[in-house]
Parts: C-alpha cells; sequence; structure tokens
C-alpha cells in the first residue's frame, strides 16, 4: 500500500505540467510496475499522433528527443492519447509501409 504515494505524485505532477484540468482515471501499482491513466482533453499536434501511433505498435519503443519545456510537454502530454482501431486504420491507409527499403524521415 505504501507505493500507492506514487498515484498522488504522477497526478499532481501531471496537472503543474498539463494544467488542472486534468483527472485520474485509474491506476495500478504493484512490485512490477506501475500504470496511470488520466483524462487530458485538449488539442493535439500532429507530432503528439505519431508518437502515440508508435507507442501503440507492438514491440516498439519511443524515445522522443525535447529540449525545449514546451516540447517536453507535448511529449507528456502524447501519452495520454489512446487511438482507436479506426484511428489505427486511418493512420495506416494515410500513410502505408513502405514496399522498398528507404532512409526514415525525421518528424
Amino acid at each position: 500500500m505504501r507505493n500507492h504515494s506514487v498515484t498522488h505524485l504522477m497526478h499532481k505532477a501531471l496537472r503543474e505540467v498539463l494544467g488542472a484540468h486534468v483527472q485520474q482515471k485509474g491506476s495500478l501499482v504493484n512490485a512490477e510496475r506501475t500504470r496511470f491513466d488520466f483524462a487530458h482533453n485538449a488539442p493535439v499536434t500532429p507530432a503528439q499522433i505519431a508518437l502515440a501511433w508508435v507507442m501503440a505498435q507492438p514491440g516498439t519503443i519511443a524515445i522522443p528527443k525535447a529540449v525545449r519545456p514546451d516540447h517536453v510537454r507535448q511529449n507528456v502530454e502524447a501519452l495520454g492519447i489512446t487511438l482507436s482501431t479506426d484511428d489505427l486504420a486511418e493512420l495506416d491507409r494515410a500513410f502505408p509501409a513502405p514496399t522498398r527499403k528507404s532512409p526514415l524521415e525525421m518528424i
């Protein structure tokens, strides 16, 4: 039960970074991991959608680069974006997988 305090700290930090409208929607804290679900309704950028898409891919780890505080905040906000099955299908249609080797673009 002692580890539950981390959820209070995460909620406080998210409210400070994203705003007072952030709401906790659930959490799980055990010896193996911590999960914190939250709601943050705000407009999102294309980069945030791209980051959310990368994080939704199985076996993929996203390591976003950020130097400016506002960019760090945008990356944190991307954690709260959940893409539906329809969203993912629409992105796959709009940006199909390459048919040959090609260098990756930075976004």
